[in-house]
């Protein structure tokens, strides 16, 4: 154990390009990084090959620098298999020390231990550099995140996969412990608290099923800042998910809903963009019904923790801009979150993943097919033999052309032509019609690429005479 005089609990990046050659061998220039918990430097050598050297806080905890250890041989193991099926698979490679150890320590001049490992540099953009993020890009996160899922939990009968001690511990970032968020309602507007009270309360009623789901293993931090995209401007791809310090054993469908919540931020329409990534996890490693019933509410408690973190630091540490980088879009992605539908958004999620929106779909099926019912009996009140067809989709001549279709006045006019010309009959019709009318402003929202317009009337309207 090396002592190196260090004259600040931070590193500098003078101290920290000594630490890599004298340690590791790598001499080059050192670049900080952002980190909560270790110090994070890029070190890029003469010969162009870059490394990561992470210097841990003082006193760490050995147990959990063998589990982050053992957590990368794992993956490194299993990538033998991986790499058959997808070749461009990547993760964060352990370097040895010279003495050829996974990792080394010094004492800091205020005889502190601090232990230090590298690991090797992957390519590419941050994911938070990455504009626009289209629905393939998703997709392809998705594709990654259930691929290191399904190589750190392996869910079969006879195998559950890398476990370790550590990996079983209290931490604020697991969702499954978000609990302790409701200590700290009091550093929030009472605006504020309401949105997080209302998540809270979904959190508690979803404990029964929660509690039952698979556990395993997970990256736990698919964060904008620990998720590599490839350089190519015009189809990139997800490369990597690195940075694996926040893993945890827990419900495995809490790793989809971490990276949901930080993936669909700054987009206007949250549970669309969520949508591709859910497809994408699901081909890789398919999830069950159950899990996908919570993930609405995991998703917001994950954000939850995030801004109750960033209200907690801002106190503790004010001047760590890194700790509070995601505070604003989470409380803008929380407010979106609470106008959708848990149920909505659990028929959305299966959609995504080709199974029914609706579990019960088949069961009302059937029942719809025994069912009987009558017009007459509907409309007891109206005199009619039959019924005439009404057409006002796209390109139908019922109603004209598409100004008359925005002019209710004329609309009527036309309608009460119809019934006027055909007496006996019952105006009706519009299932799945796609109806010019929807294009108008009173339709318009903002989805991810731009305006959007509903298309599909998804009714069936019936006309009569006002009486």
């Amino acid at each position: 154990m090396s002592v190196v005089n260090y004259s600040q609990i931070t590193i500098s990046t003078t101290q920290a390009e000594a630490l890599a050659f004298d340690h590791f061998g790598k001499k080059g220039h050192a670049k900080p990084l952002a980190g909560e918990v270790d110090f994070n430097f890029k070190i890029t050598t003469e010969t162009g090959e870059s490394f990561i050297l992470k210097i841990s806080r003082p006193h760490p905890d050995l147990a959990y620098q063998d589990f982050q250890l053992k957590l990368l041989e794992h993956v490194a193991q299993q990538s033998v298999r991986i790499l058959i099926e997808n070749p461009d698979f990547k993760y964060p490679k352990l370097i040895k020390t010279k003495q050829n150890e996974a990792f080394s320590s010094i004492i800091d001049a205020f005889g502190q231990t601090r232990y230090i490992r590298m690991l090797e540099w992957i390519d590419g953009r941050l994911w938070s550099s990455v504009n626009p993020q289209l629905d393939n890009l998703r997709y392809s996160l998705g594709e990654k995140g259930g691929k290191l899922t399904e190589i750190l939990s392996k869910w079969t009968p006879t195998e559950r996969g890398f476990d370790h001690p550590s990996a079983h511990r209290i931490f604020e970032w697991d969702i499954a412990q978000a609990a302790w968020t409701e200590q700290y309602l009091d550093l929030f507007s009472e605006e504020k608290k309401a949105i997080i009270q209302h998540f809270q309360t979904q959190f508690q009623a979803i404990q029964p099923q929660f509690q039952s789901l698979r556990k395993s293993i997970i990256h736990n931090d698919a964060n904008d800042n620990n998720i590599v995209v490839s350089e190519d401007l015009r189809n990139p791809e997800v490369v990597a998910l690195i940075d694996y310090g926040d893993a945890i054993y827990t419900q495995i469908i809490n790793d989809l809903a971490v990276t949901l919540a930080y993936a669909v931020m700054n987009h206007p329409d949250p549970l669309a963009a969520a949508l591709p990534l859910v497809a994408g996890y699901h081909k890789q490693f398919p999830l069950k019904n159950e899990e996908l019933a919570v993930l609405h509410p995991l998703v917001a408690m994950r954000l939850v923790i995030s801004v109750t973190k960033s209200a907690i630091n801002k106190k503790q540490e004010p001047d760590n801009k890194y700790l509070l980088i995601s505070e604003k879009p989470a409380w803008a992605l929380l407010e979106k979150w609470q106008q959708i539908s848990p149920v909505f958004a659990h028929y959305a999620f299966r959609n995504a993943c080709e199974m029914p929106a609706v579990p019960s779909f088949q069961a009302f099926k059937m029942w719809a097919l025994e069912q009987k019912f009558s017009l007459k009996a509907m409309f007891p009140m109206l005199n009619f033999d039959g019924i005439l067809p009404l057409n006002l989709s796209i390109g139908s001549r019922d109603l004209g052309n598409f100004s008359d279709y925005q002019n209710d006045a004329i609309v009527s006019a036309k309608l009460l032509q119809k019934q006027l010309e055909n007496p006996t009959k019952l105006l009706a019709g519009g299932y799945k019609e796609a109806r010019p009318f929807y294009s108008t402003k009173a339709f318009e929202k903002e989805g991810n690429s731009g305006s959007e317009y509903r298309t599909i009337h998804l009714g069936l309207d019936v006309w009569t005479k006002a009486e």
